[in-house]
């Protein structure tokens, strides 16, 4: 028979469920012909893409589907080792590239092209897996390992026509162990358990290697209450739709589901004392009473293996109360912008509390932990903070210069994250410090990012924002960066700006944990429809001002959804689209992809006028308000809601010039910081500023997150509770003194 040659796509905008089905035919016609090599790949890679875009269920779908698999199985067990290597790689990453989206809305059908993972054993399989999570370990991709979990879950109790799934999601979450990302399996897995929980009720629908991954779950989870409590409603209904059924199948499901939840209650029962566990069981009384009717085998094999932990880093578990005194920090020479930012960062308790608990024995942090100590527990009401201040301003600030506060934050948490691991033992803090990670030494107080959004820009660059910085013409000098008179400056502010080098989370970095998101931009083209995603990460998101409506007032929730607003790329800022081979117009967009458990945002008011030099305030109307929430990806949607518990305000009309003091909220008692002085205050003093007083930096917590308390002196580490104490004592002698000198 003559062999006809057929390309799946010869125009990528032409790729359809029609041509699919075309060339899957014609392929399975051909049993004794295969495409080269390249062509081969490229038209597996189609496949996926194609398959991505259908819809419909596994029956409306079935007979496609059976072809498919017969001609990957075909290409697979027919090419030699190199090309086979080759393409299953390529299926994956393309594969990958659809899940690793959080809003995709790729078919489940999708998944049938894993069946090219057939003929690998186990072994290879995890190894296979290895490659994409390590791929996406150590860069800002790592936040779509969070969005391709959450999709291969939800494929699972949807979706019943993959045979190789349930193995595939094995493998990823092996993965996934192996490389310790236990907080993101805890979370998305809690997340997702009750209807994964749910899947079992139907038995016949159950593949064997499914209901092995959720056993896995249930079982990895069983030291999680919130775990339990998205299963408890559930388990009656499963229990008996099971004990239904007398088939071997569903008896040992049933065994194996009373086995997991018994040891889950039993964990929790151990845990719980007197009215706390009386709560328990009346919360879940429904759950123990279906559990009473079977008997627990108590040697599944699923309990076998340990449970997963997040990681605990909020110390949320400190049983005292923080102390009423509230104690100011001496302006050293316009250092307010130092001494509202670590007044914020105070009252930031897991924050706080980690660094003096511990962090006592770590570079910079030691540090930072015996102010913070002494701002817990000093009787004075003021406190000298020039040891902190000596070892931590940044190289290019100037003595006796206003500075930015915002830029102070962002040096000092580099300056912080290069050294979480280091030893205080024998520092020599004389040295200039060294900042290892993302980026150098922050942008200069007056020069501009060195690309912004609208202009030139690749999807893949990262677009952290970064705002304009303020402060003295000498700091920009000093550190050989640019100074008012660049021609850039005259660039017009965009709604969002970027960092120029790459980011990511650092999942051993406490920084990252308390204050780091991920921001998801996605690039659609306007003619196929094609997208490219990139990841970029943040510690604080800088919040432009639109051109406002006439009848409208700005808010902190409006400059949010403004920095998430879809963006079009036309004329000169045409996209690259790959799928279409040139230059095309599109559409861009930023969701947040990971939410920070402590978010900060930094209110661009600030504009520079060529005419004058000098950055001038806008001095807008805002609402700033109390709760905020975040534009997020759909799987992070119970994760976006915040509270706001400090505010860092500019009193002046210039970056050059003004004060910075700060509002803040502990133990439920708003205060007033402005450097020494302490008074009581509320939070509605937000709103009834003056006109050059202005809120800078915002500080909101997570609601899931809680607000923590200060260590009692007592808990702390014996050098901090020394230091304290000799504090202390050097204080009420140095009263003593003056009141005996005193005429």
């Amino acid at each position: 028979m003559a062999v006809k040659k057929h390309e799946l796509v010869q125009d990528n905008r032409q790729l359809d469920l029609n041509s699919l089905m075309q060339y899957i035919k014609l392929m399975n016609e051909q049993p004794h012909y295969l495409p080269p090599p390249s062509e081969l790949v490229r038209n597996c890679q189609d496949i996926v893409k194609c398959l991505s875009r259908t819809t419909g269920t596994d029956e409306q779908l079935w007979e496609l589907l059976q072809s498919i698999e017969e001609f990957l199985h075909r290409v697979v067990s027919s090419v030699h080792t190199g090309v086979r290597h080759e393409l299953i790689t390529a299926v994956l990453d393309k594969f990958h590239s659809f899940i690793f989206d959080p809003q995709s809305d790729a078919c489940p059908a999708t998944s049938i092209v894993l069946v090219v993972l057939d003929g690998l054993n186990d072994e290879e399989t995890l190894s296979a897996a290895r490659w994409l999570v390590q791929q996406a370990d150590h860069s800002p991709e790592a936040a779509g390992l969070r969005a391709s979990l959450s999709c291969l879950y939800r494929w699972m109790y949807e979706w019943h026509g993959t045979p190789t799934l349930g193995e595939w999601v094995m493998a990823y979450i092996k993965a996934l162990e192996e490389n310790e990302h236990f907080d993101l399996l805890v979370e998305v897995s809690v997340d997702n358990v009750g209807h994964l929980f749910l899947a079992m009720g139907n038995p016949v629908a159950l593949r064997q290697s499914v209901a092995d991954v959720i056993f896995h779950i249930m079982a990895s989870l069983r030291e999680s209450a919130e775990a339990l409590d998205r299963i408890s409603p559930h388990v009656g209904t499963v229990l008996v739709n099971l004990a239904a059924d007398s088939g071997q199948w569903s008896r040992q499901i049933l065994q194996d589901v009373v086995d997991i939840l018994t040891a889950m209650v039993d964990g929790r029962m151990e845990l719980l004392k007197g009215d706390a566990q009386d709560m328990f069981k009346e919360k879940h009384a429904d759950l123990m009473s279906c559990l009473e009717r079977h008997m627990a085998s108590r040697d599944c094999r699923f309990l076998q293996r340990p449970p997963w932990r997040a990681r605990d880093v909020c110390l949320s578990s400190v049983n005292s109360h923080a102390p009423m005194r509230k104690v100011g920090l001496l302006n050293l020479g316009n250092t307010c912008y130092m001494n509202s930012v670590m007044q914020a960062l105070l009252v930031t308790r897991p924050f706080s509390t980690h660094t003096v608990l511990k962090m006592n024995a770590v570079p910079y942090w030691s540090k930072m932990g015996m102010l913070f100590a002494k701002m817990m527990h000093s009787i004075s009401t003021k406190l000298n903070p020039d040891e902190f201040f000596s070892v931590v301003k940044p190289p290019f600030f100037t003595k006796d210069n206003q500075h930015d506060s915002s830029e102070f934050l962002g040096y000092l948490f580099e300056l912080l994250q290069s050294h979480e691991h280091g030893s205080d033992r024998n520092f020599d803090y004389t040295r200039p410090p060294i900042i290892v990670g993302r980026r150098a030494l922050p942008h200069s107080p007056h020069s501009p990012p060195h690309s912004s959004d609208g202009e030139h820009s690749d999807p893949g660059t990262n677009r952290r924002s970064v705002s304009p910085r303020p402060g003295s013409s000498a700091a920009g000098s000093s550190s050989g960066l640019k100074r008012h008179g660049d021609p850039e400056m005259h660039l017009p502010l965009k709604k969002r700006m970027r960092m120029t080098e790459s980011a990511f989370l650092r999942r051993d970095s406490f920084i990252d944990s308390m204050f780091g998101g991920v921001l998801l931009t996605r690039v659609e083209c306007t003619e196929c429809h094609s997208s490219s995603l990139s990841r970029d990460v943040f510690r604080d998101l800088q919040l432009a001002f639109p051109e406002k409506l006439e009848g409208t007032q700005h808010s902190v929730q409006s400059l949010l959804e403004f920095y998430c607003s879809k963006e079009r790329l036309s004329g000169d800022n045409r996209y690259e689209c790959r799928d279409c081979g040139g230059l095309r117009d599109a559409e861009r967009s930023v969701l947040i992809e990971t939410t920070p458990k402590f978010l900060i945002l930094v209110l661009k008011n600030f504009k520079f006028e060529p005419k004058l030099q000098v950055q001038t305030k806008l001095m807008l109307s805002i609402h700033h308000n109390h709760t905020v929430t975040l534009p997020t990806v759909r799987s992070q949607a119970d994760h976006s809601a915040y509270i706001l518990y400090a505010a860092v305000i500019h009193a002046g009309t210039t970056l050059d010039s003004g004060h910075y003091y700060t509002l803040a909220k502990d133990n439920g008692q708003w205060h007033m910081y402005n450097d020494d002085v302490v008074s009581a205050a509320e939070e509605g003093q937000l709103s009834g500023l003056n006109r050059s007083s202005t809120p800078y930096i915002l500080f909101y917590r997570r609601t899931d997150i809680d607000e923590g308390t200060a260590p009692s002196l007592e808990e702390m580490p014996p050098k901090v509770q020394e230091s304290v104490m000799a504090h202390n004592k050097h204080y009420v002698e140095t009263v003593r003194k003056m009141r005996l000198t005193r005429p």
